[in-house]
């Protein structure tokens, strides 16, 4: 589906898009810290090359000097590899040893003409009295190459980054879209059968006003074609009570509001409204196990549950059949039974008869009627509760649902 791959490309990319906004603020956050761990090891290098030296300066007329110390680095032919500047009290220079550096008593990254220096100093005392300072200098261009590769290194990474989190969100967004791809289909099987249900009655009810139109055609049939009206408008409405109904239960979003609910007093009302139409075919409504329970439910959904197994039942049971309806309480679950000894339901159909407008036999179904939905509005309602449903039938021999409730 094209709609479907558009938006699993987008999803995609917005995913794709944001790791790389949060990859450029990450590695801008690390070069920072990076970059300070340097100069903090520069300066600890330097604090500690200051304790090693400071205490070989010698005081030469009140001026700091470090000759006898350089005179031994160079009869040991020690390369001294940092600036070490000698000042006076009043940071003025007076010698300076090893490689040039910049002229100025200060602590940080200082800007020369050969190049940038991190800089420490500290001062020089002798007697509680100041004699001056003493000032080391280290080149910097080594920790700034590390910084330069560190960045070359997130810019390479980039591309290898965006490319695999690509990939992955590809193969992510594919998942995350198929809830989403299932839902459509079933939005458009939805339609398309809730069309089809619509047609016959509304075709029926178009048929009959062509022929009221044309009084030469009516004849006799008036009557017959009043009645074929009525039963095209009944399931029009019963249609759209149980989508109603179905769209109800359904939405996470509407309130059920629930009370304390009676259920032998729910299922006994249900059968006396369908005693008469089971008395016309002489089937035997059973209620013997139905055990005294009460749950705190929505009251209008436990009717509708009872209501279309109970009309299911009898609907699907042979004249002189039985239907028997039961409940009992198994440890903390309600276990509710309704059962019919009808032609039962073919195995290759008892995976689908809670789809919407399922039907397992047409031509049987267009006999009894029904719009297609009782056994969607069951399963809906049972699961709104926190429950589950399951259905058992032996073709021949009847089918028995099982409700379990939590108490």
């Amino acid at each position: 589906m094209k709609i479907i791959n558009k938006i699993r490309f987008r999803l995609a990319l917005w995913f794709v898009g944001m790791v790389m906004l949060l990859h450029a603020a990450d590695g801008a956050l690390s070069l920072v810290v990076f970059e300070s761990g340097l100069k903090r090891t520069m300066d600890v290098g330097l604090e500690d090359l200051i304790a090693e030296i400071q205490p070989v300066v010698e005081i030469d007329d009140g001026r700091p000097s470090l000759d006898i110390w350089a005179g031994h680095a160079r009869q040991r032919k020690d390369l001294i590899r940092a600036t070490v500047q000698l000042y006076d009290s009043d940071k003025h220079l007076i010698k300076e040893y090893g490689p040039h550096g910049v002229t100025r008593l200060a602590r940080g990254t200082l800007k020369g003409d050969h190049g940038a220096v991190r800089s420490m100093f500290a001062p020089i005392e002798r007697n509680s009295v100041s004699a001056g300072y003493l000032q080391l200098q280290m080149p910097t261009d080594m920790y700034e190459d590390a910084i330069n590769q560190f960045g070359i290194a997130l810019i390479i990474l980039a591309p290898v980054v965006a490319v695999a989190v690509g990939i992955c969100a590809y193969v992510f967004s594919g998942a995350a879209v198929k809830p989403i791809e299932k839902t459509m289909l079933m939005l458009r099987r939805f339609v398309a059968d809730a069309g089809h249900e619509l047609n016959t009655p509304v075709a029926t009810i178009e048929a009959c006003l062509e022929t009221v139109q044309d009084p030469s055609k009516i004849g006799d049939i008036s009557s017959e074609l009043f009645q074929m009206m009525k039963r095209a408008s009944e399931r029009l409405r019963h249609l759209s009570k149980d989508l109603i109904v179905l769209a109800r239960i359904e939405d996470p979003e509407s309130e059920l509001h629930r009370t304390e609910v009676d259920l032998k007093e729910v299922v006994s009302t249900v059968v006396a409204e369908y005693e008469p139409l089971a008395r016309t075919r002489q089937i035997a409504i059973d209620m013997e196990h139905f055990c005294d329970a009460s749950i705190e439910a929505h009251e209008e959904s436990i009717y509708e549950i009872f209501n279309n197994l109970i009309d299911n039942a009898i609907k699907y049971s042979p004249d002189r059949g039985k239907v028997s309806v039961g409940a009992e309480i198994k440890e903390q679950s309600l276990i509710i039974t309704v059962s019919d000894n009808g032609h039962g339901i073919p195995s290759a159909s008892v995976d689908h008869i809670f789809d919407r407008f399922y039907r397992a036999d047409d031509s049987r179904t267009s006999s009894v009627g029904g719009s297609g939905l009782g056994l969607s509005i069951v399963k809906a309602a049972v699961e709104r509760h926190g429950g589950s449903i399951a259905v058992e039938s032996v073709e021949g021999e009847g089918t028995t649902f099982l409700i379990s409730l939590t108490m």
